[in-house]
């Protein structure tokens, strides 16, 4: 698997960073300075975040209930999510190279960012 390139991952954060600041102050974005480059960092009041190790679906057929389950150091989040989010969501994850993810206090995942390397 081919590594992400730092500055890469760096350009991103900044981006992430001034999209939440514009969205946080309701204008255009703002620059915000990161201050671990490489490093993902926590947003939207995450309570924690890594990378996934496994990522598995649960899809009943009994009922309409679907459920994603991230393996991220040792424990498994999760969320409910839709049948449209299921198609969309779950074709990209199971294509990435790399899955972070961003949970809340109840260990609720709040964002999959999904990496594809060629």
């Amino acid at each position: 698997m081919i590594e992400i390139i730092p500055e890469v991952l760096q350009q991103l954060e900044q981006a992430q960073a001034e999209l939440t600041q514009s969205m946080e102050a309701g204008g255009p974005p703002v620059a915000a300075e990161i201050s671990t480059p490489g490093v993902a960092q926590p947003i939207f009041g995450a309570a924690g975040s890594g990378t996934a190790k496994y990522v598995l679906l649960d899809h009943y057929t009994a009922s309409s209930l679907r459920r994603l389950w991230v393996h991220e150091g040792g424990k498994w989040r999760g969320r409910n999510v839709t049948n449209t989010e299921e198609q969309g969501l779950c074709q990209v994850a199971f294509a990435a190279n790399r899955v972070d993810v961003w949970w809340d206090n109840s260990d609720q995942l709040t964002i999959m960012r999904c990496w594809k390397n060629f």
